[in-house]
């Protein structure tokens, strides 16, 4: 991505669904911005949708086509950022600042043609810095871009901290605030996890881990790209002043526990397929149409016995029809397709994982005392992550939690 050093000043800064939320919450982020004027800072603003409208229009799309991820698909999700930048455009106008809301197309900022999930390859800095120049304030779109012919994308859920990261990275900015309603990144989801604690620091590798294993805070691509440009991320409550999570390199991290969080994805899906032809030629050709139709394939398993060869991998839950639908047209003679619903996905991820031995001894060992099952299991020198029923997992989460020493009285 084109980049080049601005002015220290210039701060890019997201806000979410919850802090645009209502037109109160719009208020208060321009307050906040015209403080941050006064103090000298040149924002770029980033902005998602005000919170549950992409859900009612991903909703809307489901009672037509629950399958369909195609170019109108994405025009229509691109929609809710359209609001949410014009309000705000005019929360700030009505303050005496001089906004500049842009769409995707507007700014430049150009994607693969991955419709729901796209990739941001290039961003127009020298239009953005233009109208900083002019003593304008960039309101960006968050979680659009626009591909090749100037179709539509969407960056797929949690995309506008993409968006961000991405114009950070284009004016070659150090860091990057990330506004939300959580004052931090916790230890676990505090909603599951009551004893959950703030964590001031993280590491790329670590918030990687988290974003891809089911932990909403920040989207994957997002920390992707700041690990990729050495950007660190702020991320930091858009309602008290004061310091939140730091996102960086693990070199600027003093410690490292052994876990560092449990993190959890509740909408699991897991498909087994029997029997499987031998060889790789079947897996090939199946995880190559799925791949195809952007279905998100997580952990694989494959087994035999004198009966056969036996396939199972897990998903979310978004992709299962389509998985479905898939496998059954192209493969509805050869195989059995069972599916596994109601199930979660539960993690423990942490950096010192690396040097120490009895991790996973200590994983399995509290999920067994707690006596729940494991469907599917793979680990990393940094995770270990199993596939259990749904309605143990907030057992699970509190069990590893205190397992770890994670508790906020511990």
């Amino acid at each position: 991505m084109n980049s080049m050093k601005t002015q220290s000043s210039v701060v890019v800064k997201k806000f979410g669904g919850t802090s645009v939320g209502s037109i109160e919450r719009i208020e208060q982020v321009a307050e906040r911005v015209l403080g941050d004027t006064r103090k000298g800072q040149k924002p770029i603003l980033v902005a998602s949708a005000m919170s549950g409208e992409t859900n009612r229009l991903v909703s809307l799309a489901s009672e037509i086509n629950p399958a369909y991820r195609g170019e109108a698909y994405d025009m229509l999700l691109a929609s809710g950022e359209q609001v949410s930048i014009s309000l705000l455009a005019m929360a700030l106008e009505k303050r005496g600042l001089k906004p500049e809301p842009l769409l995707a197309y507007q700014l430049g900022i150009q994607t693969d043609s991955l419709f729901s999930k796209a990739r941001i390859l290039s961003v127009n800095h020298e239009k953005m810095n233009s109208i900083i120049a002019a003593g304008k304030i960039p309101i960006v779109a968050g979680f659009q871009g626009v591909n090749e012919i100037h179709k539509i994308t969407t960056l797929g859920r949690g995309g506008s901290d993409t968006t961000a990261v991405a114009l950070a990275a284009a004016i070659g900015a150090d860091s990057c605030e990330i506004y939300t309603d959580v004052p931090a990144v916790f230890s676990a989801d505090p909603r599951l996890v009551p004893k959950a604690k703030e964590l001031p620091v993280l590491r790329y590798d670590e918030m990687m881990e988290m974003a891809s294993l089911g932990s909403k805070v920040l989207h994957f691509r997002c920390v992707e790209l700041a690990a990729k440009y050495k950007i660190k991320i702020h991320l930091r409550s858009t309602f008290e002043k004061r310091e939140g999570t730091w996102i960086v390199p693990e070199e600027e991290a003093m410690e490292n526990p052994v876990v560092s969080a449990v993190t959890h994805e509740p909408l699991t899906a897991v498909i087994k397929l029997f029997p499987v032809p031998k060889g790789t030629g079947f897996l090939a050709d199946l995880f190559d149409k799925l791949s195809k139709n952007n279905v998100v394939i997580d952990i694989i398993t494959q087994s035999h016995n004198e009966e056969g060869q036996r396939l199972a991998f897990s998903l979310p839950m978004e992709d299962l029809e389509q998985a479905k639908e898939i496998i059954g047209s192209s493969y509805g003679d050869q195989v059995n397709i069972s599916v596994m619903q109601d199930k979660a996905k539960i993690s423990i991820v942490g950096v010192g994982m690396r040097n120490y031995t009895g991790v996973a001894y200590r994983f399995f060992n509290c999920l067994n005392k707690n006596e729940i099952d494991v469907d599917l299991v793979t680990t990393s020198d940094i995770k270990v992550s199993a596939i259990i029923d749904k309605d143990k997992l907030s057992q699970a989460a509190i069990g590893l939690h205190s397992e770890f020493g994670l508790d906020n009285d511990q």
